[in-house]
């Protein structure tokens, strides 16, 4: 484990395609137990918010394809950073609804309203 730890470098590729993919998965899996819990799991409900993550992947393949043809990574950086700030206010909200409770001026930024 301690060598995996090492070989991470996150001025690679890879940190880009992981990182998002990570948060997207932990996402998804909070919104499951959100839905399972409240008794309202959707299959369509599920097929659409799994279409739109699968959009976002595809903004980070669209990044990594411009990186290597047009030699500039800043729409790579751009379109990584958006979804990883996207899902982080997204499993903060998850993580609010499942009872871990967050800051009233946060809660207010994320516009997370009290159902």
């Amino acid at each position: 484990m301690e060598e995996l730890i090492q070989n991470i470098h996150f001025t690679s590729i890879w940190w880009a395609i992981l990182a998002p993919m990570l948060l997207i998965i932990v996402d998804v899996l909070t919104g499951l137990v959100i839905a399972w819990r409240n008794g309202d799991f959707k299959s369509s409900v599920m097929r659409a918010g799994l279409s739109k993550k699968f959009g976002e992947l595809v903004y980070v393949l669209v990044g990594i394809l411009t990186k290597f043809a047009l030699g500039t990574e800043l729409i790579l950086y751009f379109a990584v950073g958006y979804i990883c700030l996207m899902e982080i206010s997204s499993l903060a909200e998850n993580c609010d609804k499942l009872g871990v409770k967050m800051p009233q001026k946060l809660k207010e930024k994320l516009n997370n309203k009290e159902e």
